[in-house]
């Protein structure tokens, strides 16, 4: 009995082993399985945590790039605002609302006199002078020389008020004479000393000017100009019979949309009178020229009326005190026919207007009978410009200056001295013939023909003969 408990109890114990060791087997199987979910559930927060900083590291990437492509737009627009101010081809200053624009024109002419020589004068014909027949000048022929004294700088400003811009420009060129001040012991042979050595000329102030809301105050082209109708040409001066001045002025310009621009001014008075036939320290003018001037654009071409009214007037301190008006007025018209075509006309006439001219000797003293006495006198100028293409233009130009026979020729047929017949002129002509090519952008190559005419008003005339080449670089 005892070995058959034993054997139940030995087989008890044996199926609850079994029974254990299955139950072990169970538990262990589920937390297995527990642990390999949970691996996979670690699994899955990693790709997940790969993919979020895979989409950061992106996003990140991209937020560098478009920040970088920010900062490069920064730049960009930075440097075009420095450049981009308000004048054309002109810079902003980063100090405040300014606008700079620096040009200016680097050129040099070769000059061919074929008849006679008007070196002393070597920047332009100044047909007024050219040597009369029979003269020494008149008798050297063939004279070439080279000069770069035209070439110019001048600095534009524009600023921004409640009026409207505010503009400025200063402007100067070479062209002062090296022989000025000292022609009387030097002549030409300080001319020839600056040649020799270095070829110098000084600078000189052509404009200095602000404009703002219809006011121009400064040193510019006078009111009583048109460069409208001013032809282009090769030689500096451009042809006789026209108006050509600079000087200081007040001017108000009214602009209306319909009926064009309407301008006053007060400019500059020089009382050039001449006395012995010089031109006279004594001259004292007590009012500034007044200018008057209508001007207007129209779809083909332009059109002005312009008068000035100024004073000659002689007063040493010493009794001596004469004062006499002179006027002047003119008309100018551009017309294009086609957009390669462009004809201009200007006419000006008056009296004691030759400083207004380039060129007539003014008005004189006549000491006899104490008074000024006025010169008057007429200029044409006529011009035609074709362009071939937008690099070749060919440009005709004329010009005719008369001094009508009045009081002032009878004063100076009687007394001008032998010295000085060549000083006052009765008619003077002249005409241009040239092109302008552009073989590159800013690059000016010019070719011009120049023929003139004078005759004086004791008859003795004078002729000129030229060929003007030019090469020009304008930068602005």
């Amino acid at each position: 009995m005892q070995l058959k408990h034993i054997a139940l109890a030995i087989a008890a114990l044996g199926a609850g082993t079994q029974a254990f060791a299955a139950g072990n087997a169970a538990a262990e199987a589920n937390r297995i399985a527990q642990l390999e979910s949970q691996l996979k559930a670690m699994q899955a927060q990693i790709e997940e945590l790969k993919n979020i900083q895979k989409t950061q590291s992106t996003a990140q990437k991209s937020q560098k790039e478009e920040l970088a492509q920010l900062q490069d737009q920064v730049v960009a627009q930075g440097k075009e605002v420095v450049v981009a101010g308000d004048l054309p081809n002109s810079m902003r200053l980063a100090s405040g609302d300014t606008s700079i624009r620096v040009y200016g024109i680097a050129e040099m002419n070769m000059v061919r006199e074929n008849k006679g020589t008007n070196a002393d004068n070597d920047y332009s014909t100044f047909m007024p002078y050219a040597p009369l027949r029979g003269s020494a000048a008149a008798n050297r022929t063939g004279q070439t020389y080279l000069h770069a004294r035209t070439s110019r700088f001048g600095i534009e400003a524009s600023t921004p008020t409640q009026y409207g811009q505010l503009v400025a420009k200063i402007e100067g060129d070479f062209n002062n004479d090296p022989r000025t001040g000292n022609s009387a012991v030097y002549g030409d042979v300080k001319n020839i000393y600056s040649q020799q050595a270095t070829n110098s000329y000084d600078f000189r102030l052509r404009h200095a000017y602000f404009q703002l809301a219809g006011w121009t105050v400064g040193q510019t082209w006078s009111t009583f100009m048109d460069l409208d109708a001013t032809p282009e040409v090769v030689d500096f001066n451009g042809p006789i019979g026209g108006t050509f001045i600079r000087q200081p002025q007040v001017r108000y310009t009214y602009a209306t949309q319909n009926y064009g621009n309407f301008s006053a001014a007060v400019e500059n008075s020089v009382s050039y009178v001449l006395k012995d036939w010089t031109a006279t320290t004594d001259g004292f003018s007590k009012t500034a020229d007044v200018v008057l001037r209508w001007d207007r654009a129209f779809t083909w071409g332009t059109m002005s009326l312009r008068g000035v009214s100024h004073e000659h007037a002689i007063e040493d301190g010493k009794g001596l005190n004469v004062s006499r008006r002179g006027y002047g007025v003119g008309a100018a018209v551009t017309y294009k026919p086609t957009d390669n075509d462009l004809l201009s006309l200007n006419v000006t006439g008056g009296d004691g207007i030759g400083r207004y001219f380039n060129f007539i000797e003014g008005a004189a003293y006549d000491q006899a009978n104490r008074r000024i006495v006025l010169e008057r006198s007429l200029g044409v100028v006529a011009g035609y410009q074709h362009k071939f293409s937008d690099t070749l233009r060919m440009n005709i130009a004329y010009g005719f200056q008369k001094t009508y026979d009045n009081e002032y020729t009878q004063y100076a047929r009687t007394n001008l001295p032998s010295d000085h017949r060549w000083l006052t002129n009765n008619t003077v002509s002249q005409l241009h013939i040239g092109a302008i090519w552009n073989p590159v952008k800013y690059v000016d190559i010019g070719a011009e023909y120049i023929y003139g005419r004078r005759e004086t008003i004791l008859g003795e005339r004078g002729d000129m003969s030229r060929i003007n080449l030019m090469g020009r670089y304008n930068f602005n």
